[in-house]
């Protein structure tokens, strides 16, 4: 059983006894869950894919695997959420139900409220509204469907500058606001890319247009700013302040396990995050294979974030400015430069370069600066 499958019977209930036979022409268990609340859904404004309606029989020839190319074929990734339309709008929506007054529920909402909300400091995911589940110990926290960070790929250095600014900010202000995350890897963190898109894409098959009419493209980061998003807070922590801060067992995150979590010590959760946000500068940007070119500038600040001694680690509020002043000294033309995969086939390599320096000056005729700058939020 996978962690989503587990998490959605915490939520919603258990399986019922013995698992039926992998049909891939038939809704599972748990996309029936939300058939049951179509209509429900759709008197609040969210209207789910065709798959998702009452009465749904596909639309391809059941025989073989020919759902895999038709829309209606499509699955839920993470059986814990949904996507749909909101019905006012046609924005796409992701869908998640968590029981009441648990710390997702409480730490999500709390960085949605109108204080939170308009600080551009907070980075944690917007949640748009929360529907009560009929008859449930349950609700479903309604947020923008968002996108993979790597999905597309930065093109600039600057792209991912601006990737990263966002998320140590963002962790910062968590910090500041006695909240640890306690998870923040990759696997965390989402841009809302709606803006990249000329039309829009499809939640499941995200490289396809939303009405399956061909290929969904977009415009690079540096052209239509965007914005990234902490999300995820199943594991995160909120402190009083008035009270010393605890301890807490360290998780392993994005397959990386903190040292103090392998030395099995509990220590303060804050200590770890800078941990884990080092780390993804590290293993995205640094050493780890494939990796990105052009970040070396990075390194000291990730080498103190990384060290084995959590109480030898900066702070949230140390890392920040440390980063800004590193950010400050690289030069323009260092971060308009290609941000290449360290891996990238030789024979290509020339070509992309020559084509980049062309769509780089386009961007300075079009005035863009080198690190995007994403809109205010409203």
């Amino acid at each position: 059983m996978t962690n989503n499958d587990t998490y959605f019977e915490e939520v919603v209930g258990p399986r019922r006894q013995g698992r039926r036979p992998f049909d891939p022409n038939a809704l599972s268990e748990t996309e029936e869950w939300w058939l049951k609340h179509f209509e429900y859904l759709k008197e609040r404004g969210y209207m789910m894919r065709p798959r998702y309606r009452p009465g749904w029989k596909p639309s391809y020839d059941p025989k073989g695997y020919k759902g895999m190319f038709t829309e209606d074929g499509q699955t839920v990734i993470h059986s814990a959420i949904m996507d749909a339309l909101r019905i006012s709008d046609s924005l796409v929506v992701a869908m998640k139900p968590v029981k009441i007054s648990t710390s997702e529920d409480q730490i999500a909402t709390l960085f949605s409220n109108d204080a939170h909300n308009s600080d551009p400091h907070n980075h944690c995911v917007r949640i748009i509204e929360v529907l009560p589940v009929p008859e449930g110990n349950e609700k479903i926290l309604v947020m923008t469907w968002m996108r993979e960070i790597m999905d597309p790929r930065f093109r600039t250095v600057g792209e991912a500058v601006q990737f990263l600014k966002e998320m140590v900010e963002g962790l910062q202000y968590m910090h500041q606001n006695n909240v640890a995350h306690r998870d923040c890897s990759m696997n965390n963190m989402a841009m809302e890319a709606n803006a990249m898109y000329t039309r829009q894409y499809h939640p499941i098959r995200p490289k396809k247009r939303y009405d399956w009419s061909g290929r969904a493209l977009h415009h690079s980061r540096t052209r239509c700013p965007l914005r990234y998003y902490l999300i995820d807070f199943g594991q995160s922590r909120m402190y009083d302040p008035s009270q010393p801060r605890g301890t807490e067992y360290a998780l392993r995150s994005g397959g990386y396990t903190p040292p103090e979590g392998l030395a099995d010590t509990p220590c303060d959760p804050f200590a770890t995050d800078v941990f884990l946000l080092g780390n993804l500068m590290r293993t995205t940007f640094l050493d780890v294979q494939p990796g990105i070119s052009g970040f070396e500038f990075l390194r000291p600040l990730v080498k103190d974030m990384v060290v084995d001694d959590p109480s030898k680690r900066p702070t949230m509020d140390e890392v920040m400015p440390r980063f800004l002043a590193i950010i400050d000294k690289v030069p323009w033309w260092k971060l308009r430069a290609r941000a290449a995969k360290k891996d990238e086939f030789l024979l290509v390599k020339p070509f992309r370069a020559v084509y980049h320096v062309f769509w780089a000056a386009s961007m300075m005729l079009l005035l863009k600066p080198a690190i995007p700058l994403p809109k205010p939020l409203h």
